[in-house]
C-alpha cells in the first residue's frame, strides 16, 4: 500500500483581502495523511530572498522509522497564481515555481507533475488529474486559474533514520502595500507519529539591512530568536482582521534564526515587508518632516534634500543603518529619533563595504545636490 504525503502551498492572507496584489506561490511543511509511526527529528528551514524577486526555501528534514521499509508516495500542492499575474502552465507546470527538487537519503528522485480541480483528486491510490487541455477550456482565466498542481514522487523509507532535503524557488508576492510577503505552513508537523518536531531551526535570509515582521503565530516575544540588529514590536497590518501585534525585525548582514527543541507550532508563519509610502511619495527630503526608512527600495528614489543640514542627513543614512555614532549633534539627535536606529560604538565607517544599490545612490544622490 502506498502512502500520500503532502507539500502544499496555500493563499496569504494578505493577498485574499487585497485585489491589488499578486500571489504567486507560498509554503508548506511535509504532511503526512495518515502517519503514526515515521517522526520528525530534525528540520531547518531556510527561506532565502534571491534576486530580489524570488524567494528561495531548502528545508533538510531528519526522520525516523523504527519499523519496516515503507514506501511512500508524497505530493507537493501548489495552488495556481492569482491576482495581477498570468497563471497560464508551463509545459504542464506551475509558471512560477523553479527548480524543484527532492533528495532523499544522498539520491535525487524524479517527479512528475499533476493537474487537479479538488481535494478528492488521491482516489484508488492514484492522483486524479485532469488534461491541460481541459485546464485551458472556454472557461480559462489567466488571472483566477480554477485549478492547481500537485507535484509528485516516491520515497522509500529504510528502518531508521532518514533524509529529505527539499527545495525550490518561486516569485515572490506583493501588493501596493506590500514589497513581498510569504506564507509558510508549519502546524503541519503535527501530524507526524511524534506530533511536533524534536530539533526545529528556521534560518530567514530576507537581504542584508533589512526591515520587515513576523506574525506572531506560533511564538510570543523575542525569546528563541538570534540574529537581528534589533528585535521591536511592529503594526498589524490595517486590513487584517486576525492578525495580532507582529514581531518587527530591523536585520544586519546577519541571518535572523529561530531554535526551539520540542517544537509543536500552533500556527503557521507569516512574514511580510511594508513599504514606506510616505517616502515614496515624496520627491525632496526634509528632515523636519519625513523620518528615513531603513529599507533601501524605500529611500533609493531620494535625491534631492530641502537644504544643506537634511543633505547632511539623508547622505549618512547607509552609515546611520549600520549604527554609527555621529559627532554632528543635529545628525545624531535625527536618527536617535528613528525607531530602528540601533547605535553599534564598534562600528567604523567605512564606504567600500556598502552594498552596491548604496553606493549608486550615493553617488547620485552627490551628484543631484551639487
Amino acid at each position: 500500500m502506498r502512502i500520500l504525503f503532502l507539500f502544499s502551498f496555500v493563499l496569504t492572507a494578505a493577498l485574499a483581502k487585497a485585489n491589488d496584489g499578486a500571489y504567486y506561490a507560498s509554503g508548506n511543511h511535509l504532511i503526512p495523511i495518515n502517519e503514526t509511526t515515521v517522526s520528525v527529528s530534525k528540520e531547518v528551514l531556510k527561506i532565502e530572498r534571491v534576486h530580489e524577486d524570488y524567494i528561495k526555501v531548502t528545508v533538510d528534514y531528519i526522520f525516523h522509522n523504527p519499523g519496516a521499509v515503507k514506501d511512500i508516495l508524497v505530493g507537493f500542492e501548489a495552488p495556481s497564481p492569482n491576482g495581477d499575474v498570468n497563471g497560464t502552465p508551463k509545459n504542464g507546470r506551475h509558471p512560477y515555481i523553479e527548480n524543484f527538487k527532492v533528495i532523499m537519503n544522498g539520491e535525487e528522485l524524479s517527479y512528475k507533475v499533476a493537474m487537479v480541480q479538488d481535494d478528492a483528486y488521491y482516489q484508488n491510490e492514484q492522483i486524479k488529474s485532469i488534461s491541460v487541455q481541459k485546464a485551458m477550456g472556454d472557461t480559462f482565466n489567466p488571472n483566477e486559474p480554477d485549478f492547481y498542481y500537485v507535484y509528485h514522487f516516491n520515497t522509500n523509507f529504510q528502518p531508521g533514520t532518514n533524509t529529505i532535503k527539499h527545495e525550490y524557488q518561486f516569485k515572490v508576492s506583493g501588493s501596493v502595500d506590500l514589497a513581498y510577503d510569504f506564507h509558510y505552513i508549519l502546524t503541519a508537523a503535527n501530524r507526524w507519529a511524534n506530533q511536533q518536531i524534536d530539533d526545529f531551526t528556521l534560518i530567514l535570509d530576507l537581504g542584508d539591512f533589512t526591515d520587515y515582521n513576523i506574525s506572531q503565530t506560533f511564538f510570543t516575544g523575542f525569546e528563541y530568536w538570534t540574529g537581528a540588529t534589533k528585535f521591536m514590536d511592529g503594526t498589524p497590518l490595517p486590513y487584517s482582521e486576525t492578525e495580532t501585534q507582529p514581531l518587527r525585525v530591523i536585520t544586519n548582514e546577519a541571518t535572523v534564526v529561530f531554535k526551539k527543541k520540542n517544537f509543536k507550532p500552533v500556527d503557521e508563519l507569516y512574514i511580510y515587508c511594508k513599504r514606506n509610502t510616505q517616502s515614496l511619495q515624496t520627491q525632496t527630503f526634509d528632515h523636519t518632516k519625513l523620518m528615513l526608512p531603513y529599507n533601501v527600495a524605500d529611500f533609493k528614489h531620494l535625491m534631492n534634500a530641502s537644504n544643506e543640514n537634511a543633505f547632511k542627513i539623508l547622505r549618512n543614512l547607509p552609515f546611520a543603518r549600520r549604527g554609527y555614532i555621529f559627532k554632528n549633534e543635529l545628525i545624531q539627535k535625527y536618527f536617535e529619533s528613528l525607531e530602528w536606529y540601533q547605535p553599534n560604538p564598534s562600528y567604523q565607517a567605512n564606504v567600500d563595504l556598502f552594498g552596491k544599490e548604496e553606493r549608486e545612490w550615493l553617488l547620485a544622490m552627490k551628484a543631484a545636490n551639487r
